[in-house]
């Protein structure tokens, strides 16, 4: 089931709402009200905003890169991160009490219970339970304050607004109105990698002579036909992202179907709303006349109309 989109309400009030409220409102639904203010908040959430999301283990394993920060954000949590970081989060999030469930906590952990919470954070279980407590408190470090407490405004999280970035319009002669969109931070290359890498690339850190794209390369060329065609994302987008690939005589191992570039794609893009990395922008034509006269200014016009699509 795809993440639907989400309203103001209820979403705003469960987010207000103290300890009281909460299990007051619980009590209205037929919902368990037991458990901390943020559990309780939580558990109001997928029942009440998303009953139709699947947020069991398998259900979090099955969902893309994208769907995951969607899904953290409306939680009111942080969204960064790898994809596993960001499956890791959201399986603490909502199946574990960030009171209880602490680095201090896993001493009084049975063996059982260790090798349950490697296997549910993604970890190896091999080892003494020494080794995979030490495991386990390295992601519990990691995911500080990144889970089981939530952002108190629907703004912060990015669910009142479409995306920040503006796209320019080469018909407002003089506007300062241009395309921005983000650098990929190391994060996202590692899950770009994951993504490349599970599509066949034995060696995704480094471009060859064969033209075969590294993560880099890749996230170069995204964010290429993002400043081209503007920061939203679509399928249109991995079409012309296919095309400007070929042109240039780049590809990725394997030949991947165009709905895996579409995953890889978009574990880049889903950054460039909602991420805090650097930003690239695209020339305003105040910029552009001062680097070229106007007959080089119309070449350049006329060649981006070329390549971007029509608006409807």
């Amino acid at each position: 089931m795809p993440i639907p989109r989400i309203g103001y309400e209820p979403l705003n009030s469960l987010y207000r709402a103290d300890l009281r409220a909460l299990r007051s409102i619980a009590a209205e639904n037929g919902i368990n009200k037991r458990g901390s203010v943020e559990v309780l908040r939580a558990s109001l959430i997928h029942r009440m905003v998303l009953p139709g999301v699947d947020l069991s283990w398998e259900g979090i394993q099955s969902r893309s890169n994208a769907e995951l920060g969607d899904l953290l954000r409306i939680f009111g949590v942080k969204t960064s991160g790898s994809h596993r970081e960001r499956r890791q989060r959201m399986w603490l999030h909502v199946s574990q009490d960030a009171n209880k469930m602490t680095v201090d906590s896993l001493a009084l952990a049975g063996r059982e219970e260790v090798v349950h919470l490697c296997e549910m954070l993604e970890l190896p279980t091999e080892g003494t339970r020494t080794v995979l407590v030490g495991r386990v408190a390295g992601v519990l470090t990691s995911q500080n304050k990144a889970w089981g407490r939530i952002k108190r405004s629907l703004r912060r999280n990015g669910l009142t607004s479409m995306p920040r970035f503006s796209t320019v319009d080469f018909k407002q002669v003089g506007s300062t109105s241009y395309i921005e969109v983000r650098e990929a931070t190391n994060a996202v290359l590692e899950n770009v990698s994951e993504i490349l890498v599970g599509l066949g690339i034995d060696n995704p850190d480094e471009s060859d002579a064969r033209g075969i794209l590294s993560p880099v390369d890749f996230a170069r060329m995204v964010q290429t036909v993002g400043l081209l065609r503007g920061a939203l994302w679509t399928r249109d987008s991995t079409d012309f992202l296919v095309k400007l690939m070929e042109a240039r005589g780049r590809s990725i191992f394997g030949n991947p179907s165009p709905e895996a570039i579409h995953r890889a794609a978009s574990a880049i893009t889903d950054e460039w709303a909602h991420g805090d990395g650097a930003t690239i922008r695209t020339y305003t034509i105040a910029d552009l006349e001062e680097r070229y006269d106007l007959e080089g200014i119309e070449k350049l016009k006329r060649l981006v109309r070329s390549i971007r699509p029509r608006s409807t």
